[in-house]
């Protein structure tokens, strides 16, 4: 399996080709960092579903920071007394860090998130999240989201096959498990393209 060094590297690429292309407009240079990191974002994504991804641990600190310091924030801003605003700010770690229990317990690696439809779902995802920033670096950034994902899964599928005698290609026990459309999961493919279908519907219904 690829290692997440070689899929965030390969995600920038992406990204970086799409910033200097007119295939989705034109993309102003103080927006092509967001862009890069969308692509970044996305060429890791699918390992979410692994418990000792730095993918996920990263995800996890990020989520526990901003909901932390938002109740922090926020209980400071009310004068709460100091042992509220301790109690406050605990509570909302601790139900980040069930999140992620729960997490953990209902995916499973090279499950759901390793299929196409969880790529094409993280990349209308992308479509959404910078849609404020403009037509142009929406549409580039999910079309990296979405090369990006595929080239996660295509990578994931070559690391798969290995050369016997460095002649013989052989086929590992893990190859077919990247680029698929569904998981051994019926409950995680069934809310997969559920998702997907809701942000098709999202995303295409919008004035």
């Amino acid at each position: 399996m690829a290692g997440h060094k070689t899929h965030s590297a390969a995600g920038v690429a992406i990204a970086a080709v799409l910033a200097n292309t007119t295939l989705v407009g034109s993309v102003p240079p103080a927006q092509q960092p967001l862009l890069l990191a969308c692509g970044m974002a996305a060429g890791l994504a699918p390992d979410l579903d692994s418990d000792t991804s730095r993918p996920l641990m990263i995800l996890k600190t990020a989520i526990g920071v901003a909901v932390a310091g938002t109740v922090l924030a926020d209980s400071l801003g009310q004068g709460l007394p100091k042992p509220d605003v301790v109690a406050r700010t605990g509570l909302a770690l601790g139900l980040v860090t069930l999140l992620f229990v729960v997490f953990t317990r209902l995916t499973v690696h090279r499950g759901i998130m390793h299929s196409i439809p969880f790529v094409c779902l993280w990349a209308l995802l992308t479509m959404q999240a910078t849609h404020t920033f403009g037509g142009s670096l929406s549409l580039a950034a999910g079309l990296a989201a979405l090369l990006a994902g595929l080239g996660h899964l295509v990578l994931d599928e070559l690391w798969s096959i290995e050369l016997k005698g460095g002649l013989v290609p052989r086929l590992k026990p893990t190859f077919g498990t990247a680029f698929k459309f569904w998981s051994g999961s019926l409950l995680a493919t069934v809310l997969c393209y559920a998702g997907l279908a809701g942000m098709l519907w999202v995303s295409f219904s919008r004035p």
